[in-house]
C-alpha cells in the first residue's frame, strides 16, 4: 500500500460537503463499524456519489487544454472544488476508489471490457471498484451511465438486484466468446429493463486487481482514441432521487437526497432527457451550444467558466456550430 494516495480528514469533510451528506451520517473511518453498518454506509455514499458526481466528458470539449488527468490529487480539485462536476469512468471511479480507501474500506480497482454487441467485448477501457465486507465482494460503478449499478451489487452468481425500478441488475460468471481458453471465466454485469425483458450484458470484469498505473494507461483510450464517442460528443449522466423536483433540479441538495434513486437524467450531445416512474419529465433538444450550457447548469448544477465556454467553438462537438458534422 506504499505510495497509494489517500485524502486527508479535511479533504474527506470537503467531499462530504460536496455530495451533501448529512453531518449525522458522516464517518471518517469505517474500521470499527459492524459489517451491516459498513454496507449501509457504502449504500449511502454510493447514492450520494451517483446523484452528485455525474458521468461526463466535459473536459474533452469545454477546456482549452483538453487533458484528462486521472491522478487522485487532481480529481479532488476537479470534482470537490467545482460543484456539479464529475468525469468518465477513469475519473469518477478512481476518485471514488480513493475516497473509499481513505475511509478504511477494503477496496480495490478492477479493469473491465465493455460489451460491443453480439456477445463480443472490447479491450480494457473501463474500470470498477470491488469492496469486500465480511468476505463478500460488492461491485460499485459510478462511471458507466444510466444502465450501470445504482447501488452496491453483490458479486455472486445470478443474484438479482434492483437497479432503477422496474429494471434489474446481476452478475454471471462465465467465459466470453473471444477467449480461446473457454475454461477461463469472468464476471459479466447484466441489465434488464423489467422482468419481461432479456438480460443484456453491459461489461465484464475479473477479480484481478488493477493498480494506479493501469488506470493511467487505460485512460488513453477514452481520452484520445478517435474511434470512441467520447472524443466527438458531449455526454453527461447523473442519477436522480424521488425527492427532486421535476423543474430545474440542478445538483440536488441534502433534503432532495433523502429520497431513493428513481431515474437517470441524460444529456447526449444535443438533447437532454429525463424519465421518471415510466413517464417523460423532460426532453429538450438544443439548437445552440448556449442552450446546452444552460441545460448543464439547470439539470446538473454545472457552471462553466468563460474560457471553457469558448473552448468548444469550432469543434465537432459544438451544437449549432460549423465544426465537422455540424453542417
Amino acid at each position: 500500500m506504499a505510495g497509494r494516495h489517500r485524502y486527508t480528514h479535511d479533504q474527506l469533510t470537503q467531499y462530504f460537503d460536496c455530495i451533501s451528506l448529512p453531518i449525522r451520517h458522516r464517518q471518517l473511518n469505517v474500521s470499527n463499524l459492524s459489517p451491516a453498518d459498513k454496507l449501509a454506509y457504502l449504500n449511502l455514499l454510493q447514492k450520494h456519489q451517483l446523484t452528485k458526481v455525474p458521468w461526463e466528458n466535459l473536459t474533452q470539449h469545454y477546456s482549452w487544454h483538453r487533458v484528462v488527468n486521472v491522478q487522485p490529487a487532481h480529481l479532488f480539485n476537479k470534482i470537490v472544488l467545482h460543484p456539479g462536476r464529475g468525469g468518465y469512468c477513469m475519473e469518477a471511479n478512481h476518485f471514488f476508489h480513493t475516497v473509499l480507501l481513505s475511509l478504511g474500506f477494503d477496496v480495490y480497482m478492477a479493469g473491465a471490457r465493455i460489451h460491443r454487441g453480439g456477445g463480443m467485448y472490447g479491450g480494457w477501457t473501463h474500470m470498477v471498484n470491488l469492496v469486500t465486507i465480511e468476505g463478500r465482494k460488492y461491485l460499485l460503478d459510478g462511471g458507466f451511465g444510466s444502465q450501470g449499478p445504482s447501488r452496491p451489487l453483490a458479486v455472486r452468481e445470478g443474484e438479482v438486484g434492483s437497479q432503477v425500478e422496474p429494471a434489474g441488475m446481476r452478475v454471471v460468471y462465465e467465459p466470453i466468446p473471444q477467449m480461446l481458453d473457454q475454461s477461463q471465466k469472468v464476471w459479466i454485469y447484466q441489465h434488464r429493463y423489467d422482468e419481461t425483458k432479456d438480460w443484456v450484458p453491459m461489461y465484464c470484469f475479473t477479480d484481478l486487481e488493477f493498480i494506479d498505473t493501469d488506470i493511467v494507461s487505460m485512460n488513453f483510450a477514452p481520452w484520445l482514441n478517435p474511434q470512441t464517442f467520447f472524443t466527438h460528443k458531449v455526454v453527461a449522466v447523473r442519477f436522480t432521487t424521488s425527492s427532486e423536483p421535476d423543474e430545474h433540479p440542478g445538483s440536488p441538495r441534502e433534503e432532495a437526497l433523502e429520497g431513493e434513486i428513481d431515474a437517470s437524467l441524460t444529456l447526449n450531445q444535443d438533447v437532454v432527457k429525463w424519465r421518471r416512474r415510466g413517464r417523460k419529465v423532460i426532453e429538450v433538444r438544443f439548437t445552440t451550444d448556449g442552450e446546452r450550457q444552460e441545460a448543464l447548469e439547470k439539470y446538473f448544477g454545472i457552471v462553466l467558466a468563460e474560457e471553457d465556454r469558448e473552448a468548444i467553438k469550432g469543434t465537432a462537438a459544438e451544437v449549432g456550430g460549423k465544426g465537422m458534422g455540424n453542417d
